[in-house]
């Protein structure tokens, strides 16, 4: 694993896991697995690799449908909570760095990353993690990236929000997009009910469509397009604008 301190050492802890629980349901985690199953069009004998995997909600899903998950995570808490919910038969849990992937080239048939886990870096970073994932991939394998629709976001460059948790710990978040830089800098603040009170800032890098093909091409990968969630399941769509809620970034070894 790469050494030294990062921002998602504090982003992803507590702060985030215990302020999303109630959102990220099993009928949601099994909805967006079900897209990623679509568009990586994967079968039963598959080995797939999930990239900054979290707790494994999504892992824990496809694992029933393909040959085997492996779930890459920095984080040692989320793995114990992934390696504790999933079958342990078809699922393996491996602590490491987005930036350094301990896998052989072609390791797997199909990956994906969910959610802003991959982009969390300079552009020049962000490329070569790009052209990592790839590499790990078999030639005519596909790897799928999600991220937020920074189209939208430009829309409504700065948002606040605060919402009250089942067990009474509330929720603040600031978000201000930078349409030029495509960077969203998050600061969310949660408050247990006990008073104690948790703080972190995510920098996430959310690239437009357009801006994508020249990602694909960089990191020697076919762009087959790009989508988004509601549009992924009924078949070719216009490219997503800024009504859509998210972006999905299709891609393809070549042969």
């Amino acid at each position: 694993m790469t050494d030294g301190d990062h921002w998602t050492d504090r982003y992803y802890g507590a702060v985030y896991a215990e302020s999303v629980a109630d959102l990220l349901t099993p009928r949601l985690s099994a909805l967006e697995a079900e897209v990623i199953a679509l568009l990586l069009g994967l079968g039963p004998r598959d080995r797939v690799l999930d990239l900054a995997c979290g707790h494994g909600r999504h892992a824990r899903v496809l694992a029933e449908r393909v040959g085997a998950v492996v779930g890459l995570e920095r984080s040692g808490e989320y793995l114990r909570r992934a390696a504790a919910t999933s079958p342990a038969t078809s699922t393996l849990y491996l602590r490491g760095d987005v930036r350094s992937l301990p896998f052989a080239t072609g390791a797997f048939d199909a990956a994906y990353s969910w959610y802003a886990s991959l982009f969390m870096f300079d552009d020049a970073l962000n490329a070569a993690c790009l052209a990592d994932l790839g590499r790990v991939v078999r030639r005519g394998g596909r790897v799928l990236v999600h991220h937020a629709n920074p189209l939208a976001l430009a829309r409504h460059p700065h948002e606040t929000a605060q919402r009250t948790l089942p067990d009474g710990s509330v929720v603040e978040e600031e978000s201000r997009f930078d349409p030029v830089r495509g960077v969203d800098r998050c600061t969310r603040r949660l408050v247990r009910p006990s008073g104690d009170a948790l703080e972190a800032t995510a920098e996430l890098r959310y690239y437009r469509p357009s801006e994508w093909r020249m990602l694909a091409r960089a990191a020697g990968l076919r762009l087959l397009g790009v989508t988004t969630t509601p549009d992924a399941v009924s078949g070719p769509r216009p490219e997503p604008g800024p009504e859509a809620p998210d972006l999905i970034a299709l891609l393809e070894k070549p042969t």
